[in-house]
C-alpha cells in the first residue's frame, strides 16, 4: 500500500556542509539535535527545536547540520498527496498565498503543530488505507494552513512533470532508468517530454542524477543508523544505479560540494 509521506532521519556527528541539496516532494524539516544553518535569498537562517524548515519541491538548498553534544539530528517528512481543495481555497480567501514564494521558509512550532506532526510520523509506521491517511494529511495541512505555513509548501499546487519523473524515478533509483522507458511511462514521446522538462528548466539526466545522490545519502545514513557499517563505495554506487565508482563519486561531489570520503566522515569517528 502506498504511503501518501515518506518519513527520512538525518544524523552526524561533525559538521556537514551540503549545497543544491534537491527536494522531490514537499517537505518539512525539524531539527531535534543541533543546528541547521540555511543559506536562502541572501540571508542566513537558523534552525532548531523550535522551528521548522518548509520547503516546496523542485527547491535546492545549501545548508550546514552542526552537532550539539556530539549529534545533529532531523527528521524530514515529504507529502506525496497535495492538501485537498477545501483546504487550499481555504487559504488562498484567508490571503496566506499572498507573496508565497518570497516567504521565510521558516514557521515557529507550536504545540499544536508538534502533536499534528507527531501523528504523522505515528501514521507512517502504520499500514494504513490511503482514504485515513489522506484524513490524517489533511487535518495537518489544516493546521499548517492556520499557522499561516500552507503556501509555503503548496506555492504551487499542481505537480509538474519534473514533479512526476522525480518521484518515479525515485520509487527505484538503482534501475536502468531509460529515457526510451520514462517516456513510455508517461505515454509521451521522447520530443516532447525533453521539450517539457526543458520548459521547466531541467532535463532528464539531471533529475535521475539528483534522485540517485539523494538515495546515496539515505542509505549512508540508514546503514549507519542500522549497525554502524559502511558499504563500500562500489556497494554504495550500486545501489545508486551506478557502475563506475569514478562517475559516482565524482557526481556526489560535483552535487553536493562534499566529497563521498568527506560525507562519511561527519557519520562515524
Amino acid at each position: 500500500m502506498r504511503g501518501l509521506v515518506k518519513v527520512d532521519r538525518f544524523f552526524g556527528i561533525k559538521s556537514q556542509p551540503l549545497r543544491n541539496v534537491p527536494v522531490v516532494a514537499p517537505s518539512i524539516i525539524a531539527v531535534t539535535s543541533g543546528i541547521k544553518t540555511l543559506l536562502w535569498q541572501g540571508d542566513t537562517l537558523t534552525f532548531n527545536r523550535s522551528n521548522w524548515l518548509l520547503a516546496s519541491s523542485n527547491e535546492k538548498l545549501t545548508f550546514v547540520n552542526e552537532p550539539f553534544q556530539k549529534q545533529f539530528n532531523s527528521v524530514q517528512i515529504s507529502f506525496l498527496s497535495s492538501p485537498s481543495e477545501h483546504i487550499l481555497q481555504q487559504s488562498i480567501t484567508a490571503g496566506k498565498e499572498k507573496d508565497s514564494m518570497l516567504a521565510s521558509p521558516c514557521i515557529e512550532v507550536t504545540d499544536g503543530l508538534n502533536f499534528a506532526f507527531s501523528q504523522l510520523l505515528s501514521m507512517s509506521e502504520h499500514h494504513l488505507s490511503q482514504s485515513v491517511q489522506q484524513l490524517y494529511l489533511d487535518a495537518f495541512y489544516q493546521q499548517l494552513s492556520e499557522a499561516g505555513g500552507l503556501p509555503s509548501l503548496f506555492g504551487h499546487h499542481q505537480l509538474t512533470l519534473r514533479d512526476k519523473v522525480s518521484r518515479y524515478v525515485a520509487a527505484d533509483p538503482a534501475r536502468n532508468h531509460s529515457i526510451d522507458n520514462v517516456c513510455g511511462h508517461f505515454a509521451m514521446s521522447q520530443a516532447t517530454f525533453m521539450r517539457h522538462l526543458s520548459k521547466e528548466h531541467t532535463s532528464f539526466r539531471v533529475i535521475l542524477a539528483e534522485v540517485r545522490m539523494l538515495h546515496a545519502i539515505g542509505v549512508m545514513q540508514s546503514s549507519y543508523s542500522r549497525n554502524g557499517a559502511q558499504l563500500s563505495q562500489l556497494e554504495l554506487a550500486i545501489c545508486c544505479g551506478y557502475q563506475s565508482e569514478t562517475r559516482f563519486s565524482q557526481r556526489f561531489k560535483h552535487q553536493f560540494g562534499i566529497s563521498l570520503k568527506e560525507y562519511k566522515q561527519t557519520l562515524n569517528e
